[in-house]
């Protein structure tokens, strides 16, 4: 398996190699394109030159012959220079190489039969008037004939081949930075997490120049603190399980002990006060359980429409008489829409939250419950008379956190963490906070969401 530094020094090698290519391609494409034009270039010039002059020679001749001809254009050739004249029926009239007079039979023997050589090299018709009176088929020896010329094209492949030797040579230095710098902080930042998999906390994630492992360095540093949150947690947790356990357990042991013993007598109000105990410590393994369930990734709930309505009349309904007892005023409010949501998981949800509501409320209190639907989402609030201390607002949602008040109240301090669960199997949220006199528990859940 090869190492990132390896990766990415050949890839960007490979990079830098194809963009050299590239152009070099284009280099040599730009220099055969400019020596064809130039070829061309020169073959119109030629043309051009000789027209005149041939047409010339037929109007003071009266026709095209050879020594007319060669006495005409003699002025104008040079060693690099092909002249062929033809009659309209492509017989050779006049035909010079390099300046010198060849035979039909040097000609084709150099360059092939006169047919296909017009095929391949059309020759340009010459007219005097309107009247065609030959044909004209010139040419420049090629551009690399002329010392000039070669000598700037061999500059250009010189310079190139500097220029290309040098490229490569900072492509690799380049290339070679620029991995190890990037190897480097990968290198620091694979070492970071794998202590942090090894169970080393205060790790340090050094800032990377590079934006994505920056973010996975920031990412790392906030798995940290939740890992360290969560241990803290765990501990918090295990030392008030243990704690709400064993209370109960060695009180209710010591009594049966000493029952047992005949120390202290079989009571109904005794047996009635332990059974109390072991109540207690049924419902916070119950809650335990049902917290367990639905943090678990497999717990899956099971929606389905239900009417607000309906909902909150059931709420009313189990909740009223609670309220009449204590001397708590409750009002329920909603508008009708539909919405939905596992029944059971989120009458546990509300239940709970009016449960907290109902035992924090103080006789002549008041618990106001609205329901309503905005923009695709269900709101559900519960206000009750009351006043929470800012610093328990960040706790409330804590396993076992109970506050003062509720210390001594038999809960579990289970209640709002299993209500934030159920709030998240259905992709909402729960917030509280003080609002003037009242604390206000506020739930959000779409209406209607993806099932599958």
């Amino acid at each position: 398996m090869k190492t990132l530094f390896t990766r990415l020094f050949s890839n960007l090698m490979i990079s830098s190699l194809g963009v050299l290519v590239t152009l070099v391609a284009i280099a040599i494409f730009a220099v055969n394109h400019s020596v064809s034009t130039w070829n061309m270039g020169k073959k119109t010039d030629l043309e051009n030159l000789l027209q005149p002059v041939i047409t010339r020679v037929h109007r003071m001749e009266g026709e095209l012959s050879p020594t007319p001809l060669f006495m005409a254009i003699e002025q104008y050739l040079t060693d690099s220079l092909y002249v062929f004249i033809f009659t309209p029926d492509n017989e050779p009239i006049l035909l010079l190489d390099k300046g010198t007079v060849i035979s039909k039979k040097e000609f084709e023997s150099q360059l092939g039969s006169i047919p296909t050589f017009l095929r391949k090299n059309p020759p340009i018709d010459i007219t005097d008037g309107s009247t065609l009176i030959g044909k004209l088929a010139v040419s420049n020896i090629d551009f690399y004939a002329y010392k000039a010329n070669r000598n700037f094209v061999s500059t250009i492949i010189n310079v190139a081949t500097i220029g290309i030797g040098i490229t490569t040579g900072l492509s690799l230095i380049l290339a070679f930075f620029l991995s190890s710098s990037f190897s480097k902080q990968t290198k620091s930042l694979v070492s970071g997490i794998e202590n942090l998999s090894l169970g080393k906390r205060q790790v340090e994630f050094p800032h990377s120049t590079t934006l994505e492992l920056d973010n996975i360095s920031q990412s790392a540093k906030m798995l940290q603190q939740q890992l360290e949150k969560e241990a803290v947690l765990r501990e918090q947790w295990m030392q008030d399980i243990s704690h709400d356990l064993r209370t109960p357990i060695t009180a209710i042991k010591a009594q049966l002990e000493a029952m047992h013993d005949g120390v202290l007598d079989t009571r109904p109000e005794r047996i009635g006060a332990l059974l109390q105990e072991l109540e207690r410590v049924e419902l916070l393994v119950r809650d335990l359980s049902e917290l367990s369930r639905y943090e678990s990734p497999e717990m899956k709930i099971t929606p389905q429409r239900l009417t607000s309505g309906d909902f909150m009349d059931e709420m009313k309904e189990r909740f009223d008489f609670l309220c009449q007892q204590k001397g708590v005023s409750l009002f329920v409010t909603y508008t009708n829409f539909s919405f939905y949501a596992d029944e059971h998981l989120l009458q546990r949800c509300v239940s709970n939250i009016i449960q907290n509501a109902i035992q924090h409320t103080q006789v002549e209190g008041h618990i106001i419950i609205k329901f309503f639907d905005e923009d695709g989402t269900a709101i559900l609030e519960v206000k009750n008379t009351g006043h929470i201390p800012e610093y328990q607002l960040k706790k409330v949602f804590d396993r076992f956190y109970r506050g003062d008040s509720s210390r001594n109240s038999g809960g579990t301090g289970l209640g709002l963490p299993i209500v934030k669960a159920i709030m998240n199997l259905h992709q909402g949220e729960i917030k509280i906070r003080n609002c003037e006199e009242f604390v206000c528990v506020t739930l959000t859940f779409p209406e209607v969401y993806n099932l599958l």
